[in-house]
C-alpha cells in the first residue's frame, strides 16, 4: 500500500533564507543523522497525534521574497486536524514566523555586531523539532559525552520512535510522551543505563504528557520557565535551553551563562578577552524582546569565526 500524501506553500515572514537553515541543519550534533539534507531542501520525520509523518521542504522563493514548498507523507490518511498540525510543526521548527526587521535595525546602531548579521542575514532559528524532545536531550546530555548521550537517545527512537520509508529512505521520529509514559522508570533503565537519568526522564515524559505545547509557546515567560524548574532533573541552564531552542522564546535571558559571556567577549572585546555578566546584560538590554537572538546570533557567529580563523591557521601553515 502506497503512502498517502498532502502538499502546500509556506510564506515565511521576510527576510529568510533557508539555505542558512539547511547549512545549520547539516551540522547540528544533535540531529545530524535523523534529516537528509540537501542543497535546497530538507527531509525529516515527526511524530503527530501517534501517527508518524514525513515532510519535504524545498525552497521555491529567495531571502526577500520566501517560498517554500512541502510534502508530508503518512501511511494513513491525512485528516484537517493532522494537516494543520504538521503546518503548524514545520512553521514553528523553522521560525518561519519570526520577523526579524526590527533585530537588524537594532543591530545598525552595534558595530561589533553588524559582521554577524552580515554573516547570516535571513537566518532564523532552527529549533529542536518538539520541546519534549529537546528536554528530553537536556537530561541525556547532562554530564556524559555528546557522543554518549546520542547513544541513549537512538535507543530510545530505535525501541518506541516512529519509522516511515520515502522514496527508498528510513526515517525516524522522536516518540511522543504518550509512548514513553507507561515505562516507568525501570523498563527507562533498560534504554539509558543510569538511574537518575532514568528518574529524570521519567520526570519529563509525566510533565511533558499533562501539557499543552500551545501553552509552553505562549503562556508568560516566568510562569513557562517557573513550570519547566519545576521538573525534577531540569534546572536553570536546562531550563534555558528549553526555552530558547524548544520554544522560541527569545524575549529573554534566563541566565548569562559562560558560553554567552565568552561569545560576547570575542565580538565586543577580541581575541581571549573577558566580560562579566553585568557587561553582556547592558548590551543584550538593548535589543529588548530580541535579546536571545542576540544571544543565538551571537554563538553561531562565534562558531563560524572559529572555523573560518582555525581553517586559516591551517592554509597559512599548510604555505
Amino acid at each position: 500500500m502506497g503512502l498517502k500524501s498532502f502538499e502546500g506553500v509556506l510564506k515565511p515572514v521576510p527576510p529568510f533564507d533557508f539555505s542558512k537553515s539547511l547549512e545549520f541543519l547539516s551540522d547540528f550534533g544533535p540531529t545530524r543523522d535523523e534529516q537528509n539534507v540537501g542543497s535546497n531542501s530538507l527531509t525529516k520525520a515527526v511524530e503527530v497525534s501517534g501517527r508518524t509523518i514525513a515532510f519535504e521542504v524545498t525552497s521555491t522563493g529567495n531571502v526577500e521574497n520566501p517560498r517554500l514548498k512541502f510534502v508530508a507523507y503518512s501511511e494513513t490518511d491525512f485528516t484537517n486536524e493532522i494537516e494543520s498540525s504538521v503546518v503548524d510543526r514545520i512553521s514553528f521548527f523553522l521560525s518561519l514566523k519570526d520577523d526579524l526587521k526590527e533585530f537588524y535595525k537594532i543591530a545598525e546602531n552595534d558595530e561589533c555586531f553588524k559582521p554577524a548579521i552580515k554573516r547570516f542575514y535571513g537566518h532564523k532559528q532552527v529549533k529542536f523539532l518538539t520541546p519534549f524532545e529537546i528536554a528530553c536531550w537536556a537530561i541525556l546530555t547532562q554530564r556524559v559525552p555528546m557522543s554518549f548521550a546520542r547513544k541513549m537517545k537512538e535507543q530510545i527512537v530505535c525501541n518506541f520512535g516512529g519509522r516511515i520509508k520515502v522514496n527508498g529512505v528510513n526515517y525516524t521520529s522522536f516518540p511522543e510522551p504518550a509512548k514513553l509514559q507507561a515505562l516507568g522508570t525501570e523498563k527507562l533503565l533498560r534504554l539509558v543505563p543510569n538511574k537518575r537519568k532514568a528518574e529524570y526522564l521519567s520526570a519529563v515524559v509525566e510533565a511533558f504528557g499533562k501539557i499543552e505545547e500551545q501553552w509552553l509557546r505562549n503562556a508568560p515567560y516566568d510562569e513557562v520557565l517557573q513550570w519547566l524548574t519545576n521538573i525534577k532533573g531540569i534546572g536553570d541552564w536546562s531550563a534555558n535551553f528549553v526555552m530558547v531552542r524548544g520554544l522560541g522564546r527569545m524575549e529573554n535571558l534566563a541566565i548569562v551563562g559562560q558560553d554567552v559571556a565568552l561569545d560576547a567577549a570575542k565580538i565586543y572585546k577580541g581575541k581571549d578577552q573577558l566580560m562579566t555578566d553585568e557587561e553582556v546584560c547592558r548590551i543584550a538590554e538593548k535589543y529588548g524582546i530580541w535579546m536571545g537572538y542576540w544571544a543565538y546570533y551571537l554563538r553561531i557567529y562565534a562558531e563560524f569565526a572559529y572555523v573560518f580563523e582555525k581553517g586559516k591557521t591551517h592554509l597559512e601553515q599548510m604555505n
